[in-house]
């Protein structure tokens, strides 16, 4: 990780180029670090960058900065901009799996997914928008089962998948991925990504946060 001065940009690999975050972290409820990241005139996270800041602090523990993020990750989560629609078993052709997307609307501190627009969306093949079909496994799993787990490849993308996984191994226990099975009706979740809630060493990836009375932490995205 490379600091640039001026003010604190940290510089990381990130999918064949490099990407800039500002430093220190924004902290609060996901909406309000949103607004926090929008008045700074910045670039909310997506879930592959947060993979590559995360991955690419374990490259260099003993840095001041990647230290600051590790500690972040294992005794709170960061937020991730990546919004989780799941949707009810139903005759439409998109069904009963979960569309996610990345840099979501946030209205009057409410994440806004509105179903019909992203199948459109879909249908036209935007880069920031997936749908995965429900039948990939939650919980707890192998880091393997996790880099190849279709929710979280589409979360992520291959790369930061395997990313993450490795991330994963750095905790004395197996990864969990927290969703769902299934859905009786529409969901609207945020994507957070830290340590599992009940304190045991295992990575958490969560895709179904909604208490907007937690408080965690990203990192605004500065450029390239």
């Amino acid at each position: 990780m490379e600091i640039e001065t001026n003010y604190i940009k940290m510089k990381v690999p990130h999918e064949g180029g490099n990407l800039s975050f500002q430093h220190p972290a924004f902290k609060g409820t996901y909406e309000n670090v949103a607004e926090q990241i929008d008045k700074a005139e910045l670039k909310r996270p997506t879930s592959p960058e947060a993979a590559s800041l995360v991955y690419n602090s374990f490259q260099n523990k003993g840095g001041k900065y990647e230290s600051e993020i590790i500690k972040i990750l294992k005794d709170a989560w960061f937020w991730e901009f990546t919004g989780n629609l799941y949707l009810p078993k139903s005759n439409e052709e998109i069904n009963n799996g979960v569309i996610l997307e990345h840099n979501p609307k946030i209205e009057n501190g409410k994440l806004i997914m509105d179903k019909s627009s992203l199948i459109k969306r879909l249908k036209e093949n935007d880069p920031l928008l997936k749908f995965v079909p429900f039948g990939y496994k939650t919980e707890k799993q192998s880091s393997l089962e996790l880099s190849r787990n279709p929710y979280v490849v589409a979360r992520y993308g291959e790369e930061g998948a395997e990313k993450i996984a490795k991330v994963a191994d750095k905790y004395p226990n197996k990864p969990y991925v927290w969703s769902f099975d299934s859905v009786d009706e529409e969901i609207v979740r945020m994507s957070a990504l830290g340590r599992y809630w009940n304190g045991v060493g295992s990575l958490s990836v969560n895709g179904n946060s909604w208490d907007d009375d937690l408080l965690g932490h990203a990192f605004g995205v500065c450029g390239k």
